[in-house]
Order: structure tokens, then sequence, then C-alpha cells
């Protein structure tokens, strides 16, 4: 048999001998493995009990809940443990994954209303409390070098060198003269002629970078 953990809530039952609703209860058996397997359930007395389909597939991680009946409670049967096991085996070789054993106990009476958690330690609950005020000549003072003001932080930042460059390049762009226009040979070159969309783009461009070299 394969170690792997088989994951059953809850870990125990408990019926009740007064208490019909108790005599039905439900096991949780989970799958959480990328594979569909197999399950089947047995018990140490099988007299006393029902299980509506013992045995079945999981599909991969999902779940299945198996319905335990208590079908002969008696006050003889009281406060005697039975465990019912719940095997996981592969589809494919049918060999047994794992095992858990699930302990059961039919208990004399009905149970109990109070609230389980109250049943251990005493818990009560706690007074809020407000931080105290301290006076005013023992709060720190905030001095100069401690004050974080945003115009101190812009002042201290380096001027950006490349955003500067390519401002420069794009305003000298826009003084060229347009492709259309008529200039003597002397005084521009030809290959210095730019058309009126390359202007446009380098306007753009300009437009960015001083919203990145002025923002605050």
């Amino acid at each position: 048999m394969k170690n792997f953990p088989v994951f059953v809530f809850p870990v125990s039952l408990e019926f009740y001998l007064n208490a019909r609703h108790t005599h039905k209860q439900l096991l949780t058996v989970y799958n959480p493995y990328d594979f569909s397997v197999n399950f089947k359930v047995l018990c140490t007395s099988p007299n006393k009990f029902t299980v509506i389909d013992p045995e079945g597939v999981i599909a991969p991680q999902s779940c299945i809940d198996i319905v335990v009946r208590y079908t002969q409670p008696s006050i003889s049967h009281c406060d005697t443990t039975e465990k019912f096991r719940i095997t996981m085996y592969d589809r494919n070789t049918q060999q047994a994954l794992g095992k858990r054993d699930i302990p059961t106990k039919l208990i004399e009476g009905e149970p109990s209303s109070t609230n389980p958690e109250s049943l251990g330690d005493s818990f009560h609950p706690l007074a809020a409390r407000t931080a105290p005020v301290r006076p005013i000549e023992e709060q720190p003072r905030i001095t100069s070098s401690q004050c974080h003001h945003p115009a101190h932080h812009r002042e201290q930042q380096p001027v950006n060198v490349v955003a500067v460059a390519v401002s420069i390049c794009c305003i000298a762009a826009l003084l060229l003269p347009t492709q259309p226009e008529q200039v003597p040979k002397s005084q521009w070159p030809e290959w210095l002629h730019i058309g009126s969309n390359l202007k446009l783009v380098f306007s753009f461009v300009l437009g960015l970078v001083s919203m990145l070299v002025l923002r605050p």
C-alpha cells in the first residue's frame, strides 16, 4: 500500500442515544489529487450501521459525501468505540493508495446545548483603551531637516540632460525651412529642408519632453 494522505471530515463521529437527528451523519471525503480515485468504506460493526454508497469514484480535486446511519442504537452500545475505515485505490491498478480510520461512539443522552467553545478556558472581553496623549513639551518637534516638502525634493532633482538635448534638437528642427519653401541655395543646404509632417513629429516630441522636464 502506498502512503497517500486521505482527507476526511469530520475526523470522528458522535451519535447520541436520545437525539434521533444525530443518528444520520455525513462523512466528506476529499480528493485533492490530479487523478480520479476509487474509495471503499469498511466498518468494525457493519450490523450497527448502514452506509449509502459505501464505494465509488471521486473525480480529481473533488469531494463526495457519504451518508452514515446508526441503525441499532441501544443502551448496551453506548460508550463503545467503533471505527470506519476509508481506503482509496488507484483506478487502473486497484492498488491501495492510503487509508483513514474514523472512530465513532454512541453517547447516552442528548448533545449539550452549551457552546463547546465555552467548555474550556474562561474567556472575557477586553476593555478598549485609548493611547495616552503626550504633553506638548514631550512631543517631538519637526525640524527643518525632517520636513519633506515636494518643492524641496524638486530643487534637489538633477537636470535630465537627455531631455534637454532632445528639446534642443526638436527646436532646431522646427527652425529649419519647410520643404516647399524657396530659399537661396547658398543659405540652406538641400538636405536641411524637411517636410511639414516631420515638423509635426518634432513638435509632438518637444511637447512630451517639455512635460517631462517641467512636471512638479
